[in-house]
């Protein structure tokens, strides 16, 4: 079996500043500093880990995260989700809006933005995506019986009155 480990950090020491990074986001010309580095550590055992990869990510991003899910590195940052195979291929890539969390399952892996709810399976594929939920963000509290449950923020923002619940099928992501 094979180990991982991913961090997001806003910068990085040796030995990861000698390896070539992968550049991901709206890489400028002149490269200059990421917004934010991923390293990936990989081994045969949990507590014997060695530097695999490193990902520079640049563009303008309140929101990032990083998780190993299946046979992918996926990352959410700036507008986009990526799926970034751990071995082998090229990187896959989703406008969705503005990134906000991402939620893995076994079988899925559901991605919020700013507005909605997207739900991607085990190849990387888009399933579905939601029609708008939030003015400002799209939380889930809960996944069960095939149902996506959750908060979409309005202004005004931090009061009760700017929560609206919403109840998706896990199946279509269309609104129960």
């Amino acid at each position: 079996m094979v180990y991982y480990r991913v961090c997001l950090q806003n910068t990085i020491e040796r030995p990861w500043t000698n390896m070539e990074p992968v550049y991901i986001g709206d890489v400028p010309k002149g490269l200059g500093t990421p917004s934010h580095y991923c390293t990936v550590e990989r081994g045969k055992e949990p507590f014997q880990l060695e530097p695999f990869r490193l990902l520079n990510l640049y563009g303008a991003s309140q929101f990032a995260d990083a998780q190993i899910w299946q046979t992918w590195l996926v990352l959410g940052f700036g507008s986009f989700i990526y799926f970034v195979p751990l071995e082998e291929g090229k990187p896959i890539y989703y406008d969705i809006g503005y990134f906000w969390s991402l939620y893995p399952a076994d079988d899925y892996m559901l991605v919020t933005s700013v507005s909605n709810v997207s739900c991607y399976n085990q190849q990387a594929r888009q399933l579905w995506k939601s029609e708008w939920l939030g003015y400002h963000g799209v939380q889930i509290s809960d996944v069960q019986a095939g149902r996506v449950t959750g908060m979409g923020n309005y202004p005004p923002f931090d009061e009760p009155a700017g929560q609206i619940p919403f109840v998706l099928s896990l199946d279509t992501g269309k609104i129960i």
